[in-house]
């Protein structure tokens, strides 16, 4: 009989237990490592072939949101001349010129298309305002004489018309008068059209060729300057020189800058605890051994899964929130994931799925 009666208390105990538990909440965290990193990046890299590389990441989305390639032709003699000023700083603004390249075979090109420019700009000029003015003259002088001569022989048949028609003049008289009078005026014609020529210049489609021509060298002296322009590199926003040793064979760094002030932090969690997760769930970071935690929001939750260790995992992101100076790029710092109280029933549940999914 005592037996049983333990063993009623204990069953009592356990339902009170089980009741309770669903009424008792404990906080639920996730401990993982994170990476830091800021949030926006800047990189100004050379390629071994001489191609510079104008690169601006955007590590929030996780995405270049700027990329450019300058490259040179074969046996251009460029080259790329540092702002040392720049450099031997710690930041620098947005605008700040970094360098520029010096490009010969580009240099050479806009003089050759503004040269070409300016012999255009003449020809249309001396097309709209006619031939030179010693040659205009000579063409007047020219007509003058042919509509004299012209005039005077058209009195001269008026007359011998007269005579013609009363028999004084002979048929063969009279037909050469009037093929001179023919004459004249032909000459005449052709005084008047040559004098047209010299004075208004060229052919109207003739002008629309050469205006033609003159845009298509502008739109091109547009294009080379904007080239070089583009050469002229400069920081697409304020930010912190990163000096980091060591490069890639293939790429050499000139130059990269971070934007400390805004710094996140990716941290990997096991696939299972997903959905425990959501945007805008606290983040508790530590820098090494200190005590201190330095605050983070979760802002974005990766949808593709990735394996570290054979295990799946998803990457999560946070924005730091508390002191981001004091977070330097590439940095591991330890992170817990606040996701809010649970029963301590769920609490259970999920404290034997990490003991089995582990």
């Amino acid at each position: 009989m005592h037996i049983f009666f333990r063993l009623a208390l204990v069953l009592i105990f356990l339902a009170a237990l089980s009741a309770a538990a669903m009424y008792i909440e404990i906080p639920y965290n996730i401990n993982t490592k994170g990476l830091i990193m800021p949030v926006r990046e800047w990189h100004l890299d050379r390629l071994s072939d001489g191609t510079i590389l104008n690169t601006k990441k955007n590590n929030l989305t996780n995405s270049i949101s700027y990329y450019s390639v300058l490259e040179f032709q074969r046996g251009d003699h460029a080259r790329f001349i540092m702002n040392e000023k720049i450099l031997s700083g710690r930041r620098i603004n947005e605008g700040d010129t970094i360098g520029h390249i010096k490009s010969y075979e580009e240099e050479r090109r806009l003089l050759t298309l503004m040269s070409e420019l300016e012999k255009q700009k003449k020809l249309l000029q001396v097309s709209l305002s006619g031939e030179k003015q010693e040659e205009i003259d000579a063409a007047r002088e020219k007509l003058i004489l042919a509509e004299k001569e012209y005039e005077t022989q058209k009195k001269i048949v008026a007359r011998m018309e007269i005579l013609h028609e009363t028999g004084v003049i002979a048929d063969e008289a009279w037909e050469l008068a009037l093929n001179d009078y023919l004459v004249k005026e032909q000459n005449m014609i052709i005084a008047r059209s040559a004098m047209e020529v010299v004075s208004t210049g060229a052919k109207p489609e003739e002008q629309e060729l050469i205006r033609a021509n003159i845009n298509s060298y502008q739109q091109q002296i547009r294009q080379t300057e904007d080239r070089i322009d583009a050469f002229n590199i400069r920081a697409p926003f304020s930010g912190t020189i990163i000096r980091q040793q060591g490069n890639s064979p293939d790429i050499e760094s000139i130059i990269r800058v971070a934007d400390m002030n805004r710094m996140i932090v990716t941290l990997p969690v096991d696939l299972y605890q997903l959905a425990y997760i959501e945007n805008g769930n606290p983040v508790n970071l530590k820098l090494n051994s200190r005590r201190r935690n330095y605050r983070a929001k979760v802002i974005d939750v990766d949808n593709t899964v990735q394996f570290m260790d054979q295990r799946q995992n998803i990457f999560i992101t946070a924005i730091v929130e508390d002191e981001p100076h004091r977070f330097l790029p590439n940095m591991l710092v330890q992170a817990e994931i606040v996701c809010g109280k649970v029963s301590a029933r769920d609490f259970i549940k999920r404290m034997f799925k990490v003991v089995f999914e582990n």
